[in-house]
């Protein structure tokens, strides 16, 4: 198939884009910062999409994968305005002219709010969400009046350059820190590896309708069991403080929908994935900051 990924230099499309090319499937990859992809099959084009659309001629494109987005990482207002709606209907003008059959969207769990549910499913209602998630909620909707479009409603998303709870938690272990964390249920994660797994399966069964997706990993565990699982892969010295969260509201996210589609790796194969690629980039290239 003929991919389009925008913001291909980010770490999770990289992965993506890769095992695409692995498949032999072919890429035009659009971003700012060069994603260092040596293919015959694949093209970077070098563009700001906060700018405007990017020119692709004639291309051939069979499915647009929209990466291209702020992170959240506590942004302005404008940031998030240009990263997640500029950009965003930049593409959808993109795919107006390309005719793409679908377009795959990586939108977050941010888009809910405030989750007052224990179970967090596709259905729940909306509540005070941050500008990050209202910003990826507006992007899901600009796609959706174009083309059919499947929102991939994430989570942490973990490999070598993720960043976030578990990226911190493994940093402060490898310091031998000492970590004090709340106990509760958890599945708030899933590895890079299963987001390329959802997008094959998506092509792979021409589901090219709107819709969306929780996109978790399967099971259940805890916080704690998370931490330890990490810190037995660094051989960390770290100690463990566990506070009361009687007032720490949780919640655990429903994937059921997915699993119609994909079944994607548990929690604790998921850590121990990235627990392997982390601790082989310590090895192989020195230290992680």
């Amino acid at each position: 198939m003929n991919f389009l990924i925008t913001g291909c230099s980010s770490y999770i499309a990289r992965y993506v884009a890769e095992k695409l090319l692995s498949d032999g499937d072919r890429i035009i990859g659009i971003s700012r910062t060069d994603p260092d992809i040596e293919h015959e099959n694949f093209c970077w084009i070098s563009h700001d999409l906060s700018k405007g659309s990017c020119e692709l001629g004639t291309s051939s494109v069979d499915i647009i994968i929209h990466m291209a987005a702020q992170s959240l990482l506590n942004k302005s207002a404008a940031e998030y305005l240009s990263s997640n709606i500029l950009i965003t209907n930049h593409v959808g003008n993109m795919a107006k002219k390309l005719q793409p059959r679908a377009i795959i969207y990586t939108s977050s769990m941010k888009i809910y709010g405030e989750i007052r549910t224990k179970e967090a499913t596709e259905d729940i209602d909306i509540i005070n969400p941050e500008l990050y998630g209202l910003t990826k909620y507006f992007g899901e909707k600009i796609l959706q009046e174009i083309k059919p479009t499947i929102s991939l409603r994430m989570p942490g998303v973990v490999s070598v350059g993720s960043h976030g709870w578990i990226d911190g938690i493994y940093k402060k272990l490898r310091r031998n820190e000492t970590l004090s964390i709340f106990n509760s249920p958890y599945n708030h994660v899933i590895h890079a590896l299963d987001i390329y797994g959802i997008i094959r399966q998506i092509c792979d069964d021409e589901y090219f309708k709107t819709d969306s997706f929780n996109v978790c990993a399967e099971g259940l565990s805890t916080s704690l069991e998370v931490v330890e699982l990490i810190k037995e892969g660094l051989c960390s010295e770290s100690v463990i403080d566990v506070k009361e969260q009687d007032s720490v509201a949780t919640y655990v996210l429903s994937n059921e929908k997915l699993l119609n589609l994909y079944k994607p790796m548990d929690v604790k194969d998921t850590i121990g994935l990235y627990i392997k690629e982390m601790n082989n980039k310590l090895i192989g290239k020195g230290d992680i900051s």
